[in-house]
């Protein structure tokens, strides 16, 4: 192995100096390609897909649908979000109508 790094030494300046530019362009290739690769996988793992979500304010809009129409003296009035669990969930639903009213136009 020395004798391998003795050789990379030996030759002109500008040989030299070619072999540390390479090395240099490979390490921060390599480098850029492996944090591009964890940062992907960490944001496909942490956040949900967009069909998922999509889904998920169908069933919103179905469950809001059902809980408007209930009696407000019934127990499923009373098992309707209400206080700060419900104001996210009105909020997505308002995000979702919002960008299902911009992709219809």
């Amino acid at each position: 192995m020395l004798k391998i790094l003795r050789k990379l030494n030996e030759g002109s300046l500008l040989q030299r100096t070619m072999m540390h530019i390479a090395v240099l362009v490979a390490g921060s290739a390599s480098v850029v390609a492996l944090t591009s690769v964890l940062l992907v996988s960490t944001a496909r793992t942490v956040l949900p897909r967009h069909d998922a979500t999509e889904a998920d304010a169908d069933k919103a809009d179905d469950e809001q649908g059902a809980d408007s129409d209930a009696d407000p003296g019934t127990s499923e009035a009373a098992a309707s979000p209400a206080g700060p669990r419900g104001v996210p969930k009105a909020l997505a639903q308002a995000r979702m109508a919002n960008r299902r009213e911009s992709t219809a136009r």
